[in-house]
């Protein structure tokens, strides 16, 4: 079997912003000048050591099938494998969107495109749980429990549209009660997916619904990872007990697992490094989830307790002031793909707020308003992000740099947002209510757009809501919650690349997320025009330039404001000697950090 010709991808060139990391003053470096330090040599890393990490907390989860958050999908990289992956880039997380075989030897996709047919590499299995081999039959288990009521995949609209049968699976697997182990194991045993097949142990087949051109990128995600039926039955999903004997297809075998403190993993010593693309370099990786603050566990890192930070969106600003000045190799930045944007209450309007932003003008003399450079410097400056025009990123399929609102200096222009709102019948002025999530970053987010856009005439009321109820506060049903904007709408996407689907095909496309539950980002945006250069997307073979026309178009009518891509910022401490960055991790790649002997 051979290889599928790939198709071409359209990427920034310039996605990182900086491996800020040539240094041009001496920092202390155990001896060593900093313009000496270069850690994107990867002939300078050498195999063996303790990878010691620091953790903000524990993981939101460790099973693959519930994981979305992109630290634990980081971790996870230690310990799952996927049937294809991303090896991995010293460059930045734009450069490391070249799908390679993982578990999968190749693959053949059929004339139609509708038919992708995988062979499995020989003599891979299991650690941990179980020691035997990895079987096709492994991968159609692991399908099979994405719409499991105990705890499904929660990106499972991906795979509702896009596998023969799939829908159908999942309507009947909601007849379970959740928490009915037995009865949940013997409808997977007596139902089967159409599009889902092991046909033999090392072969594994999925068909289509539709041509789709991202399907290879959604197959690389961690939810797609083999698991073993007669382990993984056992227990919820994500339980304790899963923790406690996860079944790994990686190197790395969790030999420890302890609640909000570590987990330990060993990696295997007879482990077949050939096949697989990831670097493997350390012996050990070792998590403590107890740091209380991105702060603790930076100030870990500085005095050498710890290698790398998890569960930190962004450094403190003295940390990030602190190592920019000092030119340090030992922090990263790098575009991220991820979008800090304005949300619209697109809902039929009931208050005055929600009535004036239907109006285009009203959106644009917000879109002119804003100041986007002094929201990127009170994040903690240019390391942190990169104002922004459009809805789609840099590092994504379709992104042709435009901005259809401009500004000097992305600095905002207040008097041409008061010509527009005097246009929409607003000459004194208009007052909007605006819900924030009421952490530390998205305040102060919501206050700084407060000040800046009152000079042009808009007051903005604040509504802090806690993180834990903000989805459920901004689809409140009974529509008691008088929201009109949304503050730090933040999104990232699910891989980097050819990703597109998930926002301008997912997100803001009614036909696929309609008003109603679970339209959070989007809601309740309705653009026909959007929805059919979705649909001509999804079955494309070159749909950069419809994404490139999808984006323009909602960037124009402003379905969101936005305000600046996100740079992901990482710190590592001086003993690491080789750094990479993850795509689907969107940060480090723990499997490729080497570390001093």
């Amino acid at each position: 079997m051979t290889l599928p010709t790939r198709h071409p991808r359209r990427l920034a060139a310039g996605a990182l912003i900086a491996a800020v990391a040539v240094a041009l003053a001496a920092c202390s470096t155990g001896g060593t000048t900093a313009t000496e330090v270069d850690l994107s040599d990867v002939s300078a890393a050498q195999p063996g050591g303790t990878l010691d990490i620091v953790a903000v907390g524990d993981f939101a989860a460790l099973d693959p099938l519930n994981a979305y958050a992109v630290d634990d999908w980081g971790l996870l990289r230690a310990t799952q494998r996927q049937l294809v992956t991303y090896p991995g880039s010293a460059e930045s997380i734009a450069a490391d969107t070249e799908l390679v075989p993982d578990l999968a030897e190749s693959w053949e996709i059929s004339d139609d495109r509708l038919t992708y047919t995988f062979t499995l590499k020989d003599g891979i299995s299991y650690r941990g749980a179980t020691d035997r081999a990895i079987t096709a039959e492994d991968f159609v288990y692991q399908v099979k429990r994405f719409p499991d009521p105990n705890k499904q995949v929660a990106a499972i609209n991906y795979f509702n549209s896009a596998i023969v049968g799939f829908a159908e699976f999942a309507d009947g697997f909601q007849q379970i009660a959740p928490g009915d182990l037995a009865a949940a194991k013997e409808y997977q045993d007596t139902h089967d997916i159409a599009g889902v097949k092991a046909l033999d142990d090392k072969t594994l087949q999925f068909t289509l619904t539709q041509p789709a051109y991202d399907f290879l990128g959604i197959l690389s995600m961690g939810f797609v990872s083999p698991q073993p039926e007669e382990i993984v039955s056992q227990y919820v999903g994500d339980s304790l007990e899963y923790r406690q004997n996860i079944a790994s297809s990686g190197a790395y075998a969790v030999t420890e697992y302890v609640p909000n403190q570590k987990v330990v993993l060993e990696k295997d010593p007879d482990y077949d490094e050939e096949s697989d693309p990831r670097h493997n370099f350390v012996d050990r990786i070792v998590v403590d989830t107890t740091a209380d603050s991105a702060a603790t566990a930076l100030q870990r890192i500085q005095t050498g307790d710890a290698d790398l930070a998890l569960n930190v969106d962004i450094p403190p600003i003295s940390t990030i002031q602190q190592y920019v000045s000092q030119k340090s190799p030992y922090l990263f930045s790098s575009a991220s793909g991820s979008l800090s944007s304005i949300g619209f209450n697109f809902r039929p309007p009931q208050s005055p707020g929600q009535e004036a932003i239907q109006d285009l003008r009203v959106r644009q003399a917000i879109a002119y308003a804003v100041n986007k450079e002094n929201l990127i410097q009170n994040r903690g400056g240019e390391a942190t992000g990169t104002p922004s025009g459009q809805i789609i990123t840099s590092t994504l399929l379709g992104y042709e740099k435009f901005d259809p609102y401009a500004t000097e200096g992305s600095r905002g222009d207040a008097a041409k947002a008061k010509e527009l709102l005097t246009e929409a019948g607003y000459p004194d002025g208009i007052t909007l209510n605006v819900a924030y999530r009421s952490n530390e970053d998205s305040e102060k987010e919501a206050t700084t757009l407060q000040e800046d856009l009152a000079a042009a005439g808009i007051t903005l009321n604040l509504l802090p809501v806690p993180p834990a109820d903000f989805h459920a506060f901004l689809q409140d049903e009974a529509r008691t919650s008088q929201w009109d904007l949304i503050a730090n709408l933040v999104y990232a996407p699910d891989w980097q690349g050819d990703s597109t689907r998930m926002i301008l095909g997912g997100w803001l496309n009614s036909d696929v997320s309609p008003c109603g539950a679970g339209n959070v980002y989007g809601i309740c945006y309705d653009n026909p025009e959007l929805n059919a250069l979705a649909d001509e997307a999804f079955g494309s073979e070159d749909p950069g330039p419809i994404w490139a026309e999808a984006d323009r178009l909602v960037s124009e009518d402003l379905a969101w404001v936005p305000v600046y891509e996100r740079n992901r910022i990482v710190i590592v401490s001086d003993d690491v000697t080789y750094f990479q960055w993850s795509n689907l991790a969107t940060g480090a790649d723990p499997t490729g950090l080497a570390v001093a002997q």
